[in-house]
């Protein structure tokens, strides 16, 4: 094992570092969650991502979405998100899509993970997200964010329903999703990331407890947290 891991090792062995090094991780919306997440699993010791995204870096996206800078402006998110993740460890197997997903071509690019996190922003994404987990029959581990609250979910693992069947009436999330709207803070989003991050961390390394067909719900600011059991 690496001597970067080392601190790592004393926790959780070298036979769960192992299980995260070779692990084949899909980050799809590299925004704030993303960015963050991607980050997340790079130091925990994930070697292999494959990072989704057809957006380029605005100004508005760099006070939070934590791998880019600046001088990344106009650039390609999936690209300067690779090459900011190689400067951490310039061994890393990352594979870049530059596209919007969908349930046509999720199918396809998903095939060959073990594991999605969305970090998408909208529904048509998470649906489309879903359902190509389901075919696929891998783990998506759904993360939310707005103003200072957050969620974060398991579907479709260990036989549990994926998103869209928990979640069937799009048009209802949709004009939720139009209705409320709002702005979003960097300690809230990377709060958020750090909560799907260990949940690929539970699934990869086959700890309990993992956040099957619920949601964790948190505000920040009020310090409030609770688990809500979904109806399957």
């Amino acid at each position: 094992m690496s001597p970067y891991f080392e601190l790592h090792e004393k926790i959780i062995g070298q036979d769960k570092m192992q299980q995260l090094k070779i692990a084949h991780v899909a980050v799809i919306g590299l925004g704030g969650l993303g960015c963050s997440v991607a980050m997340g699993l790079v130091r925990l010791g994930i070697n292999k991502l494959l990072l989704i995204d057809n957006d380029t870096i605005e100004d508005s996206n760099i006070p939070r979405q934590i791998l880019f800078k600046n001088t990344d402006k106009n650039s390609s998110k999936v690209k300067t998100a690779k090459q900011a993740l190689l400067e951490i460890f310039n061994d890393l197997d990352i594979t870049c899509i530059e596209d919007f997903i969908t349930t046509k071509n999720g199918v396809n690019y998903l095939k060959d993970v073990d594991i999605v996190i969305d970090c998408t922003d909208n529904f048509i994404a998470r649906y489309a997200i879903s359902k190509s987990c389901e075919f696929n029959n891998k783990p998506m581990i759904y993360g939310g964010v707005q103003g200072f609250e957050g969620q974060v979910g398991v579907f479709n693992y260990k036989n549990s329903k994926p998103f869209h069947l928990i979640f069937p009436d799009i048009d209802s999330l949709l004009l939720e999703e139009n209705c409320n709207a709002s702005g979003v803070l960097p300690f809230v989003v990377q709060t958020v990331a750090n909560m799907q991050v260990i949940e690929a961390y539970k699934i990869i390394c086959k700890e309990n407890n993992v956040l099957i067909n619920q949601l964790s719900c948190i505000n920040i600011l009020k310090n409030k947290s609770r688990i809500l059991n979904l109806k399957t």
